[in-house]
């Protein structure tokens, strides 16, 4: 399991960056965080993860900005507990960053959810609802795999995968990817969603 995190490891790893983190005598920091630990976290699902997906950061528990980059001191601490642990040095990540940048679902900050790791690390995950149209993209753009599994988890209604694909199509208007999401919308026995697409 080298690698690996489960909920009680990813615990480990966030409580231990954010004693990191107020060691270096830095600001606080908060991530919002989306992907497979979020879904941990928030008991969607029990299974394992490779890393911590950082969508974007929030200032002071209010204003999201991009989490490109990540702020030197979290990189520092990343390293520091990939080190401390024998985690990969991306098992805290700003790979979902884009997602950000290109628009987020409405309402989505209304969605989160906090937890805090001591007085320097407050890790906010995202919504059931904004999981839907992270993973559904996911799926379309990377190839189904574990993507489809977290959505069957999630339990998604037609309207919600209809609005989530909906959505994807602001970030990949191609009618190849297109063909993409109405193949995964088939493969979830959706077909009543993909005929409207």
């Amino acid at each position: 399991m080298a690698g690996q995190l489960n909920i009680e490891r990813l615990n480990e790893a966030l409580s231990l960056l954010g004693e990191r983190l107020r060691l270096s005598g830095g600001e606080p920091q908060e991530l919002v965080v989306c992907g497979g630990s979020s879904l941990i976290a928030r008991g969607y699902v029990s299974r394992v993860t490779r890393d911590v997906d950082v969508v974007a950061r929030r200032l002071r528990g209010s204003e999201l900005v991009s989490a490109k980059p990540l702020p030197e001191a979290v990189v520092a601490a990343v390293a520091r507990v990939a080190a401390d642990l024998g985690l990969p040095l991306t098992w805290l990540n700003n790979g979902p960053a884009d997602l950000f940048e290109l628009g987020l679902p409405g309402g989505f900050a209304s969605r989160l959810e906090s937890h805090v790791y001591g007085s320097h690390l407050t890790v906010w995950h995202i919504g059931r609802v904004d999981q839907i149209h992270f993973k559904l993209y996911a799926a379309a753009d990377q190839g189904g795999g574990h993507h489809v599994t977290d959505l069957l988890a999630l339990n998604p209604t037609a309207d919600e995968l209809l609005a989530a694909a909906q959505w994807t199509f602001t970030h990949d208007a191609s009618p190849a990817f297109r063909a993409l999401m109405k193949a995964i919308l088939k493969e979830m026995n959706h077909d009543d969603v993909a005929r409207q697409l």
